[in-house]
């Protein structure tokens, strides 16, 4: 792993919670990583997912492009968001299986996924405050698309005072941009009326989850804050 990475934020930390990129920039910072941000597109899945192909084709070529050359010294690329990581991982490689899609797809990791990397390697600054809050933690659908279940608990452990009080995989309903049309809103409701329950009932402080459409969709059904991890992460290091 170099020291310097490649973040590919996406919209959701790009245009509505920037706090996350912010976020990875310090978290990165405090195990000596630098991090670069290249010009780039939205990852396509929304146009995909709704069968704008020809948008979506357009965009990955700009990303795939673009990500390949801001990491072709070695540098790892890193996404703080789920379906991001999935389209630029293994997605949009099913119409668009080039040699900078595959060096990308090679070497992108999701953000909780590298620095439990970093953390195995013992390169990862674990000088956390204390924090004594409970957690509700939310993986979502797209990361357990990726296998990616253990790191980021294994991860918040990592912050004393920190109790992990409930762990969700079920399906928050809200699909990406799904839930967000009207004519969807009742089964996207239904399907997050699980989910609502269970966070009302853990009695936790915050809820934590690395996407940003289960962020919403859960803020909307039961009134709690919902965070990224990198979040608290940062906040436990401002707190040490």
């Amino acid at each position: 792993m170099a020291e310097k990475i490649v973040y590919y934020a996406g919209c959701f930390a790009n245009y509505y919670n920037p706090e996350i990129g912010k976020a990875l920039i310090e978290v990165m910072k405090k195990s000596g990583i630098e991090v670069m941000f290249p010009e780039q597109k939205c990852c396509g899945m929304p146009m995909m997912a709704n069968g704008n192909l020809k948008g979506a084709e357009k965009n990955v070529r700009f990303n795939f492009k673009s990500l390949a050359l801001a990491a072709s010294p070695g540098y790892d690329i890193i996404t703080t968001c789920p379906s991001c990581n999935l389209m630029l991982r293994r997605e949009s490689l099913a119409f668009f299986d080039t040699e900078e899609a595959r060096f990308v797809s090679e070497n992108i990791y999701d953000a909780g996924e590298y620095l439990m990397l970093l953390h195995r390697q013992g390169r990862l600054n674990t000088d956390f405050g204390k924090m004594p809050i409970k957690i509700f933690y939310h993986n979502p659908c797209h990361l357990k698309l990726q296998n990616i279940t253990q790191e980021p608990v294994a991860l918040l452990k990592l912050i004393p005072g920190l109790v992990v009080s409930r762990i969700n995989t079920y399906c928050c309903g809200m699909g990406g941009s799904y839930g967000m049309k009207k004519n969807n809103y009742n089964l996207s409701a239904q399907i997050a009326k699980k989910v609502w329950g269970d966070v009302k009932a853990s009695e936790a402080d915050r809820v934590v989850t690395e996407c940003g459409g289960c962020k919403l969709q859960i803020e909307a059904g039961t009134g709690i804050e919902a965070v990224h991890p990198l979040i608290l992460l940062d906040e436990a290091y401002k707190s040490f």
